[in-house]
């Protein structure tokens, strides 16, 4: 069988490891599989996503369907137009928080949301099947622009006017939510300093990625801006992360567990993925939520299944009653929303979470049944209680501390997680992971 998924949607270095006959095949393949009908096709602002978004057009009219064209859109207004639109399915060309050099596609179902692992599965089984696809009649391109327009409208009508507006920075990460989250946060009332709102490929200011060092730079400015605190998204602005007044990036589990206060849950399943922090989890039980873990970059899949009222992992934000797609601009007009009804409520929930966690990227590339070896034997010192390999590999020590291994579906990177309460064994954890990591590193 044909692989072609990561962990959401196709991702590879342009012209390189991922090529446009490659993304019409694939767009070829979903349109052929799907049906005839309606398709929606938006792109980000990398150097390759116009041509890949050309491409995406091409494969969808060739096989005799018809596509809504959203132009230069956030995923988010994506999952939304496909949705509000009615169409089968929708395809983001977006590489999301990747490199520069990368292109990649993400593909959304009728509901908005990215597609499951079974709907991967068929598609990538189809790819292998040699068959002609064009169609002896052409599909039209419709030009859509208002989708933006329409989602700025549904996002803003969810939420009071601010009573006590907040002075917000917004670091867009150079691309395309500059065009829409400041927008938004202004029409609710707010004072928005835009940071990094131009649209740039080359991604000028720092990489899309918004990890607290390259956000090191909108951090130490933040202070001096008087603001709030700042928010700041990737590159298609499906992730949010916040800074304090200080200049502080704020840990993923304090956004999460402000978005759960904002929404008002008190029941139901809440999905988080597994390397998702304990304090999230705590919060939800305190709040009455079930929680049940998910791999990462499925967690939506598993809320549609569970029939949950909430679902994250670290730095996104899935709210099934305005979708079923990670949001960070939806997620940034939430939390606005929460702390200007109450701005010492950020202060508070950080004094309280006594969790630290910690996310270290190493570019490497690991076979996991060596690496599962290489950290059992590395670990046996630590009191184990507990293994686990819903996604990756996890340790579970017995004070509730636990260090977990993940390589990417998207880059050549494996990701060590850890958290304690300690410090000293967040430390130990950590140092012990990354050697764990580079001793096995097949590349």
């Amino acid at each position: 069988m044909v692989k072609a998924f990561g962990t959401a949607g196709v991702r590879g270095v342009f012209n390189r490891t991922q090529t446009p006959e490659q993304v019409y095949r694939l767009a070829e393949t979903i349109a052929f599989a799907s049906g005839r009908g309606r398709y929606g096709v938006g792109w980000d602002g990398r150097k390759a996503s116009a041509l890949l978004a050309k491409t995406v057009l091409s494969a969808v009219n060739a096989v005799g369907s018809d596509a809504n064209v959203f132009g230069l859109v956030p995923t988010p207004v994506l999952a939304f137009g496909t949705r509000s639109r009615s169409c089968i399915a929708g395809f983001s060309v977006t590489a999301s928080h990747n490199p520069a050099e990368f292109s990649g596609v993400k593909v959304f179902n009728g509901k908005g949301m990215e597609l499951p692992k079974g709907d991967e599965e068929r598609i990538e089984r189809a790819m292998g099947v040699d068959v002609m696809k064009p169609s002896g009649r052409f599909g039209l391109l419709v030009p859509d622009e208002e989708v933006v327009d329409d989602y700025v409208e549904a996002v803003v009508s969810r939420y009071h006017l601010a009573s006590q507006p907040l002075r917000i920075a917004v670091d867009c990460a150079s691309g395309p939510g500059g065009l829409v989250t400041p927008e938004i946060l202004k029409r609710l009332g707010h004072q928005v300093v835009p940071v990094n709102a131009q649209v740039s490929w080359r991604f000028p200011a720092r990489p899309p990625e918004p990890t607290a060092a390259n956000l090191t730079d909108f951090a130490r400015m933040i202070p001096a801006l008087g603001v709030d605190f700042g928010f700041a998204h990737d590159g298609d602005a499906d992730r949010l992360v916040m800074v304090d007044a200080t200049g502080n990036v704020v840990p993923d589990s304090i956004l999460t567990i402000l978005a759960l206060r904002g929404l008002g849950l008190n029941r139901g399943t809440a999905v988080i993925s597994e390397n998702s922090s304990s304090a999230v989890a705590e919060e939800a039980e305190r709040l009455g939520l079930t929680v049940k873990r998910s791999r990462v970059g499925k967690t939506f899949a598993v809320l549609e299944a569970e029939g949950g009222v909430f679902a994250s992992e670290p730095s996104k934000v899935v709210d099934p009653a305005w979708g079923l797609w990670e949001d960070g601009i939806n997620a940034s007009a939430l939390v606005s929303s929460l702390l200007s009804s109450d701005r010492g409520f950020l202060g508070r929930v950080i004094q309280d979470v006594k969790w630290r966690y910690r996310q270290t990227n190493i570019r490497a590339a690991v076979r996991m049944d060596a690496l599962t070896a290489k950290v059992r034997e590395s670990f046996r010192k630590f009191r184990v209680s507990e293994e686990r390999s819903l996604d990756g590999l996890k340790l579970v020590l017995a004070d509730g501390s636990w260090v977990m291994f993940r390589p990417s579906g998207t880059e050549p990177i494996t990701r060590v997680y850890c958290e304690s309460k300690d410090p000293q064994v967040l430390d130990s954890l950590t140092q012990l992971g990354i050697q764990c990591v580079q001793s096995s590193n097949t590349s």
